[in-house]
């Protein structure tokens, strides 16, 4: 397993250079939106965190501990946004060296730990988690910049990812939701609703997320009937 998840990480460094390729120095939004390097930042913060819950569970020492995402993710984007890039980038490279270093101080049965935010799951799930997660912000990237075949591109590529490590329907039921918000935010309604059929099917709770996302608006009409 050891092995598999450093070739993981590998992909994610290697995937996660395009989007390092179109940072740029330059003011932030006054609006909020966000640069390219405001993505980096973003997954650094959370690929550090990471590093540090598996240290946390191989040690048997206190993890981190657990945040709200949307509360967390703008407090990463006030702390950083004034960031250079080679700051971020810098950032962004240690993250991954202490997602590895981590990997490697562990044993097969340190990954196999139980994760202490994540119920049912174990330590080692964060791994193909993290390397999906740069998927996803490259195909917002690309949408921002009206690029619709490569942000498709990149959130399969992200699918891909977390379906190979996870083959049981429940565990990548969260990335087959995500790919149906993809088409849902594209106007694909009937790839989006057969994604969404099959991502209720392995995890049920995902209906109530469904019910206040606005990712899945564009479908919002056709997207009722499977919500009963």
């Amino acid at each position: 397993m050891k092995q598999e998840l450093l070739d993981v990480v590998a992909a994610g460094q290697s995937r996660e250079a395009e989007l390092e390729s179109v940072c740029v120095d330059a003011p932030a939004d006054a609006g909020g939106r966000w640069a390219a390097k405001d993505h980096l930042a973003h997954l650094a913060w959370w690929r550090a965190r990471a590093a540090r819950v598996i240290d946390a569970a191989r040690m048997g020492a206190e993890p981190p501990p657990s945040v709200e995402d949307d509360t967390q993710n703008a407090l990463i984007y006030a702390e950083t946004k004034d960031l250079a890039v080679a700051a971020v980038s810098e950032n962004a490279k240690a993250a991954w060296q202490a997602l590895q270093d981590a990997i490697l101080a562990c044993s097969e049965e340190d990954l196999r730990r139980k994760h202490p935010h994540a119920p049912g799951s174990e330590i080692w799930e964060t791994v193909p988690g993290h390397a999906g997660h740069i998927g996803t912000h490259l195909m917002w990237w690309y949408l921002e910049q009206g690029d619709v075949e490569r942000a498709e591109a990149a959130e399969l590529w992200a699918y891909g990812v977390e379906s190979e490590a996870f083959p049981e329907p429940a565990k990548r039921a969260d990335a087959t939701y995500n790919l149906a918000c993809f088409y849902s935010r594209v106007g694909q309604a009937g790839r989006a609703l057969e994604l969404l059929r099959q991502s209720f099917e392995a995890k049920p709770d995902l209906r109530e997320l469904a019910k206040r996302d606005p990712d899945l608006d564009p479908i919002r009409g056709e997207l009722a009937p499977i919500l009963l």
